[in-house]
């Protein structure tokens, strides 16, 4: 709270200076060289720390890992790779679009200290080489109020400010819910790191299976009792074994009320999904249909499922939502997996190899 109470007052103090600040450009009119509108970095390789806080009392902590690509949040778990690149390369290319209009400054500053969002840059040590407060979007939605600071000081004023290549305001990419940071990754088995998956089916035994990848790279299938299984479709065993190498879910926010994430917590999974590599190292999650009620068939009123969404359930306890997109393919049944290989079909008017 601290640091959002640190955003308010700065911007306060802002308000009463723009009273009497008059907007000085360099001697070709750009604003090159004035203090306060240099908000690009350069060099973001060197960036190794980022804290962003809103005026909630929402904060994360961005952290680059000494090795790994992932980079630490909030000291806990791993945040998202494509949004912290995009932070990254948000700070590359941010420019000054314009000024604010005389008669906007104050009423920028005032929504900046309603809403902003307050960006601390670091590149080593314990001070940001730059701090960025972010305000609301313009009204024509290409750029974004910004007020800058810097261990040199702070800008007189806000400006408007846009990332080059990129037509929209940038105030969105700096949100501060930590499940909205996490890393959405459930496995992650790169190159040939993947040795085992099991599949569990609820009620139906019959239908679950094992598939272990020997030292040569040759898969096995198995039943739960470890009674090897004959397969027939070896290319599709093979895609469907690879599948499991790296499975992200889509949020862990599962829109749930507490109550029922517990219900579900206790409930037996529809199917069990186990994967080990050959470090040892397991993953696990357990999926359960999503309902949807309510929908008309015929005239009548029936339950049925989503079309779009699972639940998930992670080894944490963790109630998640999942994609049918990604996991129908990996709870397919061992009587789909035993079927015979569909035969190729000869595109039209072109003959079929014969070798």
């Amino acid at each position: 709270m601290h640091s959002n109470l640190r955003i308010l007052y700065v911007l306060m103090a802002l308000t009463v200076l723009l009273g009497g600040v008059v907007w000085l450009k360099g001697d070709d009119g750009s604003l090159d060289g004035i203090e306060g509108t240099d908000f690009g970095i350069a060099d973001t390789s060197r960036v190794d720390k980022i804290f962003i806080a809103d005026m909630d009392g929402g904060e994360v902590t961005l952290t680059r890992p000494e090795r790994g690509r992932l980079w630490d949040l909030n000291g806990r778990y791993k945040a998202r790779e494509d949004a912290v690149t995009l932070l990254l390369k948000t700070f590359r290319r941010a420019a000054i679009q314009g000024p604010v209009a005389e008669m906007a400054k104050n009423n920028v500053v005032g929504l900046i200290s309603a809403r902003g969002k307050k960006v601390e840059i670091y590149q080593g040590g314990d001070t940001p080489v730059k701090t960025w407060y972010v305000g609301t979007a313009t009204p024509s939605h290409t750029g974004t109020y910004m007020v800058l600071e810097t261990p040199k000081g702070r800008g007189d004023a806000p400006y408007v400010v846009h990332m080059e290549g990129f037509t929209g305001y940038l105030s969105t990419r700096f949100f501060t819910s930590e499940r909205e940071w996490r890393h959405t990754g459930i496995f992650n088995y790169p190159k040939r790191s993947l040795a085992a998956v099991e599949v569990r089916v609820q009620g139906r035994k019959e239908e679950s299976y094992a598939l272990l990848a020997n030292d040569s790279g040759t898969l096995e299938l198995f039943d739960l009792e470890g009674e090897p299984l004959i397969y027939r479709d070896t290319s599709g065993i093979q895609d469907h074994f690879l599948r499991f190498k790296k499975v992200h879910l889509e949020t862990y926010r599962s829109r749930l009320e507490a109550r029922v994430e517990d219900s579900l917590r206790q409930a037996s999974p529809a199917f069990e999904i186990d994967a080990l590599g050959r470090s040892g190292r397991k993953s696990k999650i357990d999926i359960h249909w999503k309902p949807v009620a309510g929908r008309m068939n015929n005239s009548e009123l029936f339950d049925t499922y989503d079309a779009e969404q699972l639940y998930g359930v992670t080894e944490q306890g963790e109630v998640v939502l999942l994609q049918r997109f990604v996991f129908d393919p990996l709870i397919r049944s061992l009587s789909e997996l035993q079927k015979d290989p569909i035969p190729p079909v000869a595109s039209a008017g072109l003959p079929m190899p014969t070798n």
